[in-house]
């Protein structure tokens, strides 16, 4: 969504963010990596049908990218990416999580 700035289900533009996700305790999410800071997590959404979508902050995303898990344990150089917005789309999937087209 952040990227085609598009809602994926309705199709809008009017996409609102970013908005710090906070846990029941005041805390902002996050995403738990051991042995590595977590990463703050940031949410997007479409204004007209309330669809949501979380994304990590960039130190976040840095630490997930060097030793995060990755889906089915496919080694980075598997994850293929959509033929029409460029999304990193991991293995087996039939449809792109960011533009919803099927690939």
């Amino acid at each position: 969504m952040i990227h085609s700035k598009q809602c994926p289900k309705c199709g809008s533009r009017r996409i609102a963010g970013p908005h710090k996700m906070h846990s029941g305790d005041g805390y902002h999410l996050a995403i738990d990596l051991p042995g590595l800071p977590t990463a703050t997590v940031e949410a997007f959404t479409c204004a007209d049908c309330g669809y949501t979508e979380m994304y990590a902050d960039e130190g976040g995303l840095y630490n997930i990218r060097k030793s995060g898990r990755f889906v089915l344990n496919a080694p980075i150089e598997e994850i293929r990416s959509c033929p029409y917005c460029g999304t990193s789309v991991r293995p087996g999937a039939r449809s792109c999580p960011e533009c919803g087209n099927n690939i």
